[in-house]
């Protein structure tokens, strides 16, 4: 599996998202989720030795502060942004991951003395910010998807041929594409895609 189908067998299982949900506020060990979690510590440690397996969650160990035997707290090692948009002529997926720290710090560092007030004031900023950009993005994608369908009744009006109309949306999708890696892609000759773009151009200048 690639990293996208990899990340969404994790996330689509409620009880593995609720276990990351607890795991990125702080670590935790598998009782402490079990309880938390209303599910039994054979089936949380089900999920945990699945995450473990693809290095999305790790364990250190921690002795017991009331002298009992040590414990293993897991943490996640990977924090992740999917992306997948829909709509007419479109459909792109993007996964952006990103690397935490080996192991978490388990106590609070004094190098900075900002209170919580300010840290919340900071973080309703950054809200604000990504709020503004998830709108902006909303009208680019919305645009993008215009200029598709009308790239869509172009290229079905001119080509006829499945193959034809395939290679031209993919030349469409891919503006920084050569011919060569476009040919690449579909598997196809070279000359068959540079005979179909020869074409297009034909269509273009009937046109103008």
């Amino acid at each position: 599996m690639d990293e996208l189908d990899v990340l969404l067998s994790v996330i689509e299982n409620p009880t593995r998202r609720r276990i990351l949900e607890a795991l990125v506020r702080e670590p935790h060990y598998p009782l402490q989720l079990s309880r938390e979690l209303g599910l039994s510590q054979q089936g949380i440690m089900k999920h945990l030795r699945m995450l473990e397996e693809l290095d999305m969650v790790r364990s250190f160990t921690e002795e017991s502060d009331q002298g009992g035997p040590s414990r293993r707290r897991y943490f996640p090692t990977t924090g992740f942004t999917i992306v997948v948009d829909i709509g007419p002529g479109l459909f792109n997926t993007e996964v952006a991951v990103r690397p935490f720290d080996d192991e978490p710090q388990t106590t609070a560092s004094h190098e900075d003395g900002r209170r919580i007030k300010d840290l919340r004031a900071e973080l309703g900023r950054i809200d604000r910010e990504l709020d503004e950009l998830k709108e902006r993005r909303s009208r680019l994608i919305h645009e993008k998807e215009g200029l598709l369908e009308m790239a869509g009744r172009m290229v079905d009006s001119a080509f006829h041929d499945y193959q034809g109309r395939k290679v031209v949306y993919e030349y469409i999708l891919h503006p920084e594409m050569e011919p060569r890696d476009l040919a690449r892609g579909l598997g196809l000759r070279d000359d068959t895609v540079e005979g179909i773009l020869r074409q297009l151009e034909g269509e273009n200048d009937r046109r103008e």
